[in-house]
């Protein structure tokens, strides 16, 4: 009985493969049923079979291919990649062109689409680097690492070991920037808000990702300018996001000590109490160790 259903299923797929590579025709001459063959993949039926001869196929021309055994008049159209596609494999008379999203990009099935890759924002890293089919997965950094960057592929850090150089901690390190560290002589012959500096660009991208732009524009109107000038009213209000954002990190890279030591008032000014309080407090804490540093001095001194 077992070898009787052996029999049968290979006499089914026997069938069905003959069956895939024929098809039946009448001829409009004869008025009989034929049974033609089939086109192998790469060409196409440019005229079937009569009872005097068999199926005629032509291959593909460029641009246009057949995948299966098949009996249509027509190759079909490549296809075209879409917007942020690339080809991963070009069309052939037997394959359709295959493409992928572009470096930098995923396919997202929800809108059929090909969408950048989400960036990791400070704090975070990529826990799995984005592919041309999924997104990159971005996870928070351990206490003892760090991230300073908006990035689809950045990793966090492991911060500064200050003891590895015989140096202070002048600023203790957080998720989102490394551990400062200093010299006591370093200490006395710099400002802290010097420290503070090294840090704002990245303080400057959680601004952008926390705040409505009306308050980044209040806040970039606020911001302590040379000589007291205040930046055009009209010009700042027109600014976008990016414009904004260029605006700060051009502020941050002119602006003095003084300058800088008054940004945790004016965050406060806007409403961003929490914000300035952050800043206040890191400045806070940098000129404690150079007051500790003094210290030490005189005692040594003494």
């Amino acid at each position: 009985l077992q070898l009787f259903f052996m029999l049968m299923l290979v006499s089914a797929d026997a069938s069905m493969a003959l069956h895939a590579r024929t098809f039946k025709n009448d001829d409009r001459y004869s008025g009989l049923s034929l049974v033609c063959d089939r086109c192998p993949p790469g060409t196409y039926l440019r005229a079937p079979c009569s009872a005097m001869r068999k199926s005629d196929c032509a291959e593909c021309p460029n641009g246009a291919y057949t995948e299966f055994w098949n009996h249509i008049s027509k190759c079909l159209r490549c296809s075209m990649c879409a917007e942020n596609q690339v080809v991963k494999q070009a069309c052939s008379p037997s394959n359709n062109c295959e493409c992928e999203c572009k470096e930098d990009y995923y396919f997202n099935k929800r809108y059929e689409a090909c969408i950048k890759h989400k960036e990791c924002p400070p704090g975070y890293g990529a826990n799995t680097t984005g592919t041309p089919q999924q997104d990159t997965e971005c996870v928070q950094c351990q206490a003892g690492f760090y991230s300073e960057v908006s990035s689809a592929k950045a990793t966090c850090l492991a911060q500064s070991n200050c003891k590895v150089g015989g140096l202070r901690v002048v600023l203790k390190g957080q998720d989102w920037h490394d551990t400062l560290c200093a010299s006591c002589h370093d200490l006395k012959t710099r400002d802290g808000a010097e420290y503070l500096h090294e840090i704002l660009p990245t303080f400057f991208i959680q601004l952008h990702e926390t705040m409505g732009i009306k308050r980044m524009r209040r806040l970039a109107m606020r911001l302590p300018q040379e000589g007291g000038k205040k930046p055009l009213i009209g010009t700042v209000m027109k600014l976008n996001r990016r414009g904004l954002h260029d605006f700060m990190n051009s502020w941050d890279q002119g602006a003095g000590n003084d300058m800088v030591r008054k940004l945790p008032e004016v965050l406060r000014k806007i409403g961003a109490f929490n914000m300035g309080d952050k800043l206040e407090r890191k400045l806070a804490y940098i000129d404690q160790q150079s007051k500790l540093c003094e210290e030490l001095v005189e005692v040594a001194q003494n």
